[in-house]
């Protein structure tokens, strides 16, 4: 028994220790692999790629080689180690892979695939976890993980205040240009409020007040100063049982508004009242806010519910955009950028790369919860010439919904539902010259069939510079709190 961890350490120095094999039949195709991490862009900086062999055999060998080093390990599933990872890709701008396999007493050689290194991507991303349910949300969290390895850990769960009566819903992280001592998340039903980290200090606020239609929903942080863009929702969710993709998201009612955060103040920024606008997003200079918003006219009483629930898919978003001068606090004139309902399309999720370039969305027929719509798609408007594509060197013929660009505009995560068009997972890709992506991938993890074995959705990816510090348990407590009243103030328009 006690000679037991020197033959786990010697089996594990054996499959770091591989041989390549010399005397191998050369098949003319690439490896079946999962996840497909074959010719791709990758970050400098990023986690190892570990991937399932999926060819017949009984014997296993990969070679990750560069011009003047390389690894070479064993077994159906590489377990590359991070070290020698790492100083691989710091001394690579690419990267050749050679899988080996041993069937029938023979190996087999497949064609060598490539891994061009490229661009540093952001340390670190948090996402919230979401179990396969409609309607019941007993285990929520979220989450944190680097990038440049497999480290993750609990930003925050509702698992630590709710119980069997009362639940809670958390939803809509969000940082302030990548930095995590500015952040902010929601939580609804029990214990309803905003969580706001300000300059490390954690405070629990009620954005409600009477003269708005509810607290702040969708958040976007001002890049300059110290505002939120929000909108405020009131949404109501279906089954459809007719309609392939089961699950309605709507709203009932939508505005804009803008919280001041030194002076615990929230304004109107829009709320025409057959307007539904909504998913604010700063330019970089934040002298623009880009939103969406759709037109639909529906009488403000008992009735309104059940023609909008009736009408779903006549409901359809278009995209503006508002100037704003953050030092004098006034709004100019909205103008619409992108006519999408003449289209019979309806646009989501603006976000502007942090160069200002190029503006990033959501597509689908119809709606605002794109990550529900099998339709749904990335799109892409540059802002310099005004042209509008479909980004389908990266799109799926599945839900492609949520995204975020990295801190330096060369990188995009992506939530996606391509894998099995159930659950929801984080892929990236990369920014070239041309304004095109390259080949996405999906979130490297140390065990290659982890994602296809998680029953949890990635829900909200976004990129951050270095990790939340604030303890789960320090959230929890200013949860447990009153929520803080805010003040209301009259908007001011040029």
């Amino acid at each position: 028994m006690k000679r037991t961890p020197y033959i786990i350490l010697l089996l594990l120095l054996a499959s770091c220790s591989a041989k390549v094999p010399g005397d191998a039949l050369q098949q003319d195709r690439q490896p079946a692999i999962w996840p497909d991490y074959t010719n791709l862009t990758i970050p400098s900086n990023i986690a190892p790629l570990n991937f399932r062999i999926d060819e017949p055999g009984k014997d296993f060998v990969t070679e990750f080689s560069t011009a003047s080093a390389s690894i070479t390990v064993s077994g159906r599933k590489t377990d590359i180690p991070e070290k020698k990872w790492h100083s691989l890709l710091a001394d690579a701008d690419r990267i050749e892979v050679s899988v080996y396999a041993k069937e029938n007493g023979r190996w087999n050689a497949y064609r060598t695939f490539t891994l061009e290194v490229s661009d540093p991507i952001d340390p670190y991303i948090s996402y919230r976890l979401i179990p396969p349910s409609f309607e019941q949300y007993e285990e929520l969290s979220i989450e944190q993980r680097s990038l440049e390895s497999f480290w993750k850990k609990t930003i925050y769960t509702n698992t630590l205040v709710q119980d069997d009566q009362n639940g809670q819903c958390i939803n809509c992280h969000h940082y302030r240009n990548y930095t995590t001592d500015n952040m902010q998340f929601h939580a609804r039903q029990y214990l309803g409020g905003t969580i706001l980290v300000r300059d490390g200090e954690v405070s629990k606020i009620n954005l409600k007040t009477d003269s708005t239609l509810s607290a702040g929903v969708y958040p976007a942080w001002h890049p300059t100063h110290d505002f939120i863009a929000y909108s405020v929702n009131q949404t109501k969710q279906s089954i459809q049982l007719t309609d392939p993709n089961r699950i309605e998201v709507q709203d009932m009612q939508s505005d804009l508004i803008l919280y001041n955060i030194r002076e615990n103040a929230v304004s109107i920024i829009e709320n025409q009242p057959d307007q539904f606008e909504c998913f604010p997003a700063w330019s970089p200079d934040g002298r623009t806010l880009y939103y969406v918003s759709a037109h639909f006219e529906a009488p403000a009483d008992d009735s309104r519910m059940g023609i909008l629930m009736d009408n779903y898919q006549e409901i359809r978003y278009d995209l503006y955009r508002k100037p704003f001068n953050p030092d004098t606090r006034t709004w100019g004139a909205s103008e619409m950028m992108i006519d999408a309902a003449s289209m019979g399309q309806s646009i989501t999720l603006p976000r502007v790369s942090p160069d200002g370039r190029y503006l990033m969305f959501t597509q689908g027929g119809h709606g605002i919860f794109h990550i529900w719509h099998r339709d749904a798609d990335l799109w892409m408007l540059d802002l310099q010439t005004d042209s509008v594509r479909p980004l389908t060197e990266i799109n799926s013929p599945d839900v492609d919904s949520y995204h975020s660009w990295s801190s330096n505009g060369k990188w995009i995560i992506f939530s996606t539902r391509r894998d099995d068009g159930a659950y929801t997972r984080p892929y990236l890709a990369h920014l070239q010259e041309d304004g095109t992506f390259s080949k996405p991938f999906a979130l490297p993890q140390r065990d290659p069939d982890f994602s296809q074995g998680f029953m949890y959705s990635y829900n909200i990816p976004e990129f951050m510079k270095e990790p939340v510090s604030i303890s789960p348990r320090e959230f929890a407590g200013a949860m447990m709190e009153a929520a803080s009243p805010v003040n209301y103030q009259n908007t001011v328009n040029e």
